[in-house]
């Protein structure tokens, strides 16, 4: 979770007990905080400093729970109905009211309406960077990541969206800042060519000749038998596909149906594991290279393994009500964990080693460098406003791709039980971290730094360690039946 610290501090008394208000904060850049107006309660967090027994905390008339050091969560009425909205703690201590903090709040302002202008039927935008992704509708889902060079026919653009056709009456939006202007280009629909299958050191390579730069999207079960390919806006004008080798092994089949506006491929592979794959494409050829598991090695010996603690310089992530910050603990376990798996044998990359920022495209960038085996994002969770966070704990794994299922719930299982954690649960997520084809890609949120209880377990090196052997016990699990490429 990104968050920005903003620590508030009552004005201390006699007895000098204060509030530090941990969340709701200020991010970086905002003067004023604003939540939905439609919230009817939320969380608070934080500490009261200088804890002693007999001290009460109230939030809007409100009693709030303390620790046995002052550190509190609680899930609240919103105060919609005062004169001022804000949140007004109050400390006391008997009849004595020994401190108290005002957070003033206020309702988030509405999205300003979208206004489209149409564009000639033969406008192009061409993608400008590798990180680009697509969107339903303003607001909608993430739905396709275009790579630098793809063509995208455009029918209306406003200030920050381009509106794109996906054939069949079917349309996608992207961000302006994704795309350069091509302008008006007098042509049809791209066109996929003859085609060929070759096969390479556990790498079958399925490649076409194309008209143009080809928008894609691929979907593989989650035993890797088959793949089907979705290539928008193109028409198929393919005679032949050529298998050389002994790519025919591997790929038993490939034929294609033509749909309104865009042409599906499906690929037949043999009875062997996938453990991923990655679209390759150029202004005049799309193809995808398969890699297939190596069912001669097994265990973590020799594995390549990237771990990639979560957050890092401006970004703190979660911080739990004592202060603790998600950036410092995830790349304390890192280190451990890089530990633990080195001793096995395994070869390990952390993406960062120090409190750095660093982008997520450079993350995944540095595991393919790195021609990653499995790739582990390390963090520890927190919820938005209005969820109540008594009803969520413990640990979960989130998973993007269909072929990295399996380990995600092979880690959730080895880590609950090294650990005991509450099971938070399995979870397909659309995060830019998990996304890659190329290898497994997991994220572990190891459990809530917003639970006063959890924090002090995500600060404990022993617990850390724990969570470290549960990991490593998981990987081992997965690769002696999924071994890697």
């Amino acid at each position: 979770m990104i968050r920005f610290c903003l620590v508030l501090l009552a004005v201390a008394s006699a007895q000098a007990a204060e509030i530090r208000l941990i969340y709701p904060r200020l991010a970086m850049g905002q003067d004023t905080f604003r939540y939905n107006s439609s919230l009817d309660s939320t969380f608070v967090l934080g500490q009261v400093v200088g804890f002693e027994p007999g001290i009460a905390l109230s939030c809007a008339g409100q009693a709030v729970t303390l620790g046995e050091d002052g550190a509190f969560l609680s899930f609240l009425k919103l105060p919609w109905s005062a004169a001022t909205s804000g949140w007004n703690f109050t400390l006391t201590k008997g009849r004595d009211e020994i401190s108290e903090l005002f957070f003033p709040f206020a309702v988030a302002a509405p999205e300003p309406e979208i206004i489209w202008a149409p564009v000639a039927a033969s406008t192009r935008f061409v993608v400008n960077q590798r990180s680009a992704h697509t969107r339903t509708v303003v607001g909608g889902s993430y739905q396709l990541f275009p790579d630098a060079g793809t063509v995208l026919r455009a029918d209306a653009v406003s200030e920050k969206w381009i509106r794109f056709e996906l054939g069949g009456g079917r349309s996608g939006i992207i961000e302006r800042r994704f795309v350069d202007s091509v302008g008006v280009v007098e042509s049809g629909p791209a066109r996929l060519l003859n085609g060929r299958v070759t096969a390479d050191d556990g790498t079958t390579l399925v490649e076409f000749v194309a008209t143009e730069r080809l928008l894609s999207e691929v979907m593989i079960d989650p035993h890797g038998k088959e793949m089907q390919v979705r290539l928008y806006a193109t028409e198929a004008a393919t005679d032949r596909i050529r298998y050389k080798g002994s790519s025919h092994e591997f790929v038993r089949d490939i034929s294609w149906r033509q749909e309104a506006g865009a042409l599906d491929l499906f690929v037949t592979l043999a009875p062997e594991d996938v453990s991923g794959y990655r679209v390759v494409a150029s202004d005049s050829t799309w193809g995808i290279e398969i890699y297939c598991a190596d069912w001669r090695e097994s265990g973590l010996r020799g594995k390549r393994i990237v771990l990639d603690p979560g957050h890092g310089g401006d970004s703190d992530g979660a911080v739990g009500p004592r202060g603790t910050r998600e950036k410092d603990v995830m790349l304390r376990w890192a280190k451990l964990l890089g530990e633990a798996l080195r001793s096995t044998g395994a070869e390990v990359l952390l993406t960062r080693t120090e409190d750095t920022a660093i982008g997520l495209p450079e993350r995944v960038e540095r595991a393919r460098e790195f021609d990653a085996d499995v790739f582990l994002s390390l963090h520890a969770n927190a919820l938005p406003d209005g969820e109540n966070p008594f009803l969520r704990m413990g640990c979960g794994t989130y998973y993007f791709q269909p072929l990295s299922r399996k380990l995600a719930e092979t880690l959730q299982e080895c880590i609950l039980e090294r650990t005991g954690l509450g099971n938070d649960g399995v979870f397909d997520a659309n995060f830019a971290v998990v996304r890659p084809t190329d290898f497994p890609a997991v994220l572990i949120e190891a459990a809530y730094m917003m639970h006063p209880k959890e924090e002090l377990l995500l600060g404990d090196d022993e617990f850390l360690r724990k969570l470290s052997r549960g990991v490593t016990e998981g990987l081992a699990k997965y690769f002696s039946k999924v071994p890697a490429r």
